[in-house]
């Protein structure tokens, strides 16, 4: 792995949110329920990322689209979480940021998702961030573009920027999913972060089957003629998959279900903490390790992107990473494993 140390990371997020957790025991549809407040936070993917990647002592630039009333809250909230380590360029558009809803049912051991679709942007807003993005796009920055797109910003319209940045130099890492990932389909990247349904949905793939969704993801990669260069696939409790020219490699981390609190997050630590280890190391392996990290470190609690170094560190030493070696076709893949136990 190439070594990006001087190389600057720019999340964008076009579609960000104020994500609410509530705990209501015994939630019931329909029903008059009680409940309190757990955390109310700036989120969106990319955002999440800038947060995890600060706290691991990385510097970024966060942009994307934002309401107007709210970008005072998000510059003063990721300043302050991300002890400085976080530039805020985001650009104002008119309606208010949307707002996510979790609701978690101690007792019952639910979660209840509610997203809202986003501000509608116009074609003038959507010139203006393509313009932001292609300013930020050096010859080899990393661009981090996250999560959904909002209504107004076609697929069309998402590819183009992120063909701007590519023309520019630049390492584009996509991490989308619904019919922004759809138009992805043949573009070259640098990195594509994609869940096992997702990718299954991509590839027509069963998605309970790892080794057909490993040797569709192979297939994206440029060593197998495909477009994207590096991927990274997430299998959520049982850990990802991470193909590059230089490593094949499944990993996973041992940790007990009970200090499981919420995934919510977890997909954007893991990139956030590759990228870092990346650049701090130069080191696939490393930086997988430190991905896995983060991630099983951000599932600890309720508020995505919030977590702590010690538990990185716990966990990284609790990583179990294996070398991939190819089956054929209808046969289970062998790997050279550090033989890790099974979770407790």
């Amino acid at each position: 792995m190439t070594r990006v140390t001087e190389s600057p990371i720019v999340t964008v997020t076009l579609n960000p949110s104020v994500d609410r957790v509530l705990e209501a025991p015994r939630f019931e549809l329909g029903a008059n329920v009680r409940g309190r407040v757990v955390a109310r936070y700036p989120a969106g993917k990319g955002v999440v990322v800038s947060r995890v990647l600060a706290t691991l002592g990385a510097r970024s630039i966060a942009t994307g689209l934002i309401g107007v009333e709210d970008l005072a809250y998000f510059e003063r909230f990721l300043e302050l979480v991300g002890e400085g380590r976080i530039v805020t360029q985001f650009l104002v558009v008119r309606g208010a940021t949307r707002e996510n809803i979790t609701i978690v049912d101690p007792v019952d051991d639910t979660e209840t998702h509610v997203r809202e679709y986003g501000f509608k942007v116009r074609e003038a807003d959507v010139a203006r961030i393509a313009s932001k993005v292609g300013l930020l796009a050096h010859r080899g920055a990393l661009m981090v573009f996250s999560g959904s797109i909002p209504p107004g910003v076609t697929p069309e319209r998402y590819v183009e920027m992120v063909r701007s940045c590519r023309s520019r130099g630049a390492r584009v890492i996509v991490d989308s999913s619904g019919v922004a990932l759809e138009a992805f389909r043949g573009e070259k990247l640098w990195m594509l972060k994609i869940n096992a349904q997702e990718l299954a949905g991509f590839s027509g793939c069963d998605p309970r089957d790892e080794d057909a969704l490993a040797r569709a993801a192979r297939a994206l990669t440029t060593e197998a003629g495909g477009p994207v260069e590096h991927m990274v696939v997430t299998f959520g409790a049982e850990g990802a998959l991470l193909l590059s020219p230089d490593a094949k490699l499944r990993g996973r981390v041992s940790v007990h279900p009970g200090r499981i609190a919420s995934t919510i997050g977890c997909g954007d630590a893991l990139l956030a903490g590759l990228l870092h280890g990346g650049r701090r190391t130069g080191d696939w392996r490393e930086a997988f390790r430190e991905g896995l990290a983060a991630a099983t470190a951000n599932a600890l609690g309720r508020e995505a992107g919030l977590i702590d170094p010690r538990d990185v560190e716990e966990f990284r030493q609790g990583c179990f990473i294996d070398d991939v070696e190819w089956a054929p076709e209808g046969e289970s893949a062998a790997a050279e494993s550090d033989n890790p136990p099974e979770p407790a």
